[in-house]
């Protein structure tokens, strides 16, 4: 009997250890945002030869949340963007936001812009999308 208890104990934990694993590669995959200034962002897209993802966002809006909780975490869209662009995150009523949205004449959230490492907008939209609408928005622009 304590054979069969070692057992099933050894092989629920082995499930345990597995579906984490699991679960830690699904969360891994997302969008990952550079921690910086648009100015930043593009010195960095400059030197690395990738675009610019810029996500323009408000605290209260419930799209924006949903990007963050679903699209972004999207792996194909993910693994496209991280390849392809240096992401960056900017909430359009603070900081460096207000003067984003000012510059780019952004009407809502979220405001989402493809822009070169010269500064210049090759795409700009407005609303959500699933990672699959995204990603053809995108690969339509490069």
């Amino acid at each position: 009997m304590k054979k069969i208890l070692f057992i099933l104990s050894a092989f629920a934990f082995f499930i345990s250890a597995y579906s984490y694993t699991i679960a830690e590669k699904n969360t891994n995959s997302e969008v990952s945002f550079y921690n910086g200034s648009l100015k930043e962002a593009r010195a960095k897209a400059k030197k690395e030869k990738k675009a610019i993802f810029l996500d323009v966002y408000a605290t209260w809006c419930g799209p924006c949340k949903l990007l963050k909780k679903t699209t972004f975490k999207d792996p194909e869209l993910s693994d496209y963007f991280n390849k392809n662009f240096v992401s960056l995150e900017v909430d359009g009523e603070k900081g460096e936001g207000i003067e984003i949205v000012k510059k780019y004449q952004l009407k809502g959230y979220p405001s989402l812009l493809f822009i070169d490492s010269n500064g210049n907008v090759m795409n700009k939209t407005l609303g959500y999308y699933d990672g699959k609408e995204l990603l053809e928005i995108v690969k339509s622009i490069k």
